[in-house]
């Protein structure tokens, strides 16, 4: 009787484990739309093994892996990178797509950023018809190499193109702040896996009300990834795994790996700004009716009469959770003296987003929207071929373009001087 029941619980402990694995690989890292339940409460153990990750990163003096990154279906829609990092501003990044013998090379030798391609450059988001025109065989960019340049992942994606973003973005090495990390609902462990015969600390992240989910296998070797996958619930639910190889931190790096020249036959090509798209001054906004965040639809039209402050956001954008108070205080103060404050999201799972407006007390009109029709607008009549977000447009009485940029505006005379240029009285 008693080695029954000893078979019995060693059988229930069996099961138990199985299950517990098969939820981990299956059921908790699946890309499930969004709901409350999927809010990540935080467990210090596991936040204790994350801050441990950043430190190794932090304190490692050179760091160089292969990743592999895919939908996690199929080997077929792949992007792999090979990385050698080195402080203080040193990397070497090569990548390319699967099944495609051409690639792009990202290298800073510390005065210095090169992005070259090895054959024809590729057609990149950011291209313009004028630019496409211009050097493509043996061509490369030259930039001055600074403290706080753009993140390495972004860089990647404007110049690859690679079809799927790193998860993890090297510039953590470096130091550089994520900028995610203020939008951490929680981090709990998950257990224990193995990944390559090395045993990993599993733990999940949640970020923003659960909009954005990762999960890092993190090695008890030296507390780095060996394999990350990221969801992102927005209006359709993006999956990414990446898989680090060939780990090695503080390791020699040759010189030659982080030191390149241009060939004598090689054209030096000054790319686009992402502003080159946008809309010119002057120019009639193009008129739109879409669906409200509440009830009905917008038409840009019926605030004729009105400067119109047109404000292109997402829920995933640190950028636009830090605004979005400044735009409701904007409204609250102008909105009876001639300015409407007018969102548009095309980009976010509707319960996600009406979730950020009831969070930030929004209550100025905002277009939310995710119809083909809706993103067609967004990318090419507003010209944002790189759905890069916030974007920002201001737009006189009559409908008109007075100014269009990218990103917060970090000088405020100079957006009260749109404004007023736009016909909107202010205050002295």
């Amino acid at each position: 009787m008693m080695r029954d029941k000893i078979n019995t619980r060693s059988m229930s402990v069996a099961a138990a484990l199985l299950l517990e694995g098969w939820a981990l690989l299956v059921l908790g890292a699946s890309p499930q739309r969004w709901r409350p339940s999927l809010i990540v409460k935080d467990e210090v153990a596991a936040r204790i093994l994350y801050e441990a990750m950043i430190r190794a990163l932090h304190d490692a003096r050179s760091l160089s892996y292969t990743s592999v990154c895919s939908d996690g279906k199929t080997e077929e829609s792949s992007s792999t990178y090979r990385l050698w990092l080195k402080k203080p501003r040193a990397f070497h990044v090569e990548q390319r797509n699967d099944g495609s013998l051409k690639s792009t090379t990202f290298l800073n030798d510390g005065a210095h950023l090169w992005i070259h391609w090895n054959g024809v450059r590729p057609t990149l988001p950011l291209d313009t018809a004028q630019s496409q025109e211009e050097p493509r065989s043996d061509a490369y960019v030259q930039e001055t190499s600074s403290a706080g340049q753009n993140s390495i992942a972004d860089r990647t994606m404007l110049f690859g193109p690679a079809w799927l973003r790193l998860v993890l973005d090297p510039s953590l090495f470096y130091e550089s702040p994520d900028p995610l990390e203020p939008y951490i609902d929680g981090i709990r462990n998950r257990g224990t896996n193995r990944v390559g015969g090395e045993v990993c600390d599993v733990i999940e992240i949640g970020f923003q009300k659960a909009r954005r989910t990762r999960y890092l296998w993190l090695s008890r070797q030296d507390h780095l990834p060996r394999r990350l996958k990221e969801i992102v619930r927005g209006t359709d639910t993006r999956v990414t795994v990446e898989e680090w190889s060939d780990v090695t931190t503080n390791g020699g790096i040759p010189a030659k790996i982080l030191t390149w020249s241009p060939p004598k036959e090689a054209q030096q090509w000054n790319p686009p700004r992402l502003e080159d798209s946008l809309l010119p001054r002057g120019q009639s906004a193009p008129d739109f009716e879409l669906r409200s965040a509440r009830r009905g639809r917008i038409r840009l039209s019926d605030y004729r009469g009105h400067v119109v402050w047109l404000y292109l956001w997402d829920a995933g954008s640190p950028q636009c959770r830090q605004e979005m108070p400044g735009f409701q205080s904007l409204h609250q103060e102008y909105k009876n003296k001639g300015l409407t404050i007018l969102g548009f999201n095309c980009t976010d799972d509707r319960r996600i987003a009406r979730a950020f407006l009831r969070e930030h007390g929004v209550t100025f009109p905002s277009v939310l929207d995710s119809s083909e029709a809706a993103v067609r607008l967004m990318r090419s009549g507003y010209g944002n071929k790189t759905k890069t977000l916030p974007l920002n447009y201001i737009l006189d009485r009559q409908g008109r373009v007075v100014e269009g940029w990218f990103e917060p505006e970090q000088d405020p005379e100079r957006v009260l001087a749109t404004l007023k240029a736009a016909g909107l009285e202010l205050a002295q």
